[in-house]
């Protein structure tokens, strides 16, 4: 049992990984495909990175927290951009 669950895992997470890997490819394809676009997305994804949000308490502590969650939520968002992409590739789609 513990065998085949250490299978699913590890199929799993490499599916996971591949899908990601081939979605990420594929977007910076696109990127250079259409550059002029692509420096505008990125100019507004860099400078929502480093823009505190206004609901943020003024000590220094309280910023560089609201920074991280903001870093870390567009982390998460482009891992699922990048994934679903991989997964159209996978599936033929």
């Amino acid at each position: 049992m513990a065998a085949e669950f250490d299978n699913n895992i590890l199929s799993g997470l490499l599916k996971t990984g591949i899908e990601i890997s081939l979605g990420a490819a594929s977007k910076s394809i696109e990127m250079v495909a259409n550059p002029a676009e692509s420096v505008t997305k990125v100019v507004t994804g860099v400078a929502s990175l480093l823009t505190v949000p206004e609901e943020t308490g003024p000590a220094l502590p309280d910023k560089a927290q609201a920074l991280a969650g903001v870093w870390l939520k567009q982390g998460l968002s482009l891992m699922a951009e990048f994934q679903a992409a991989g997964e159209k590739i996978t599936k033929g789609k």
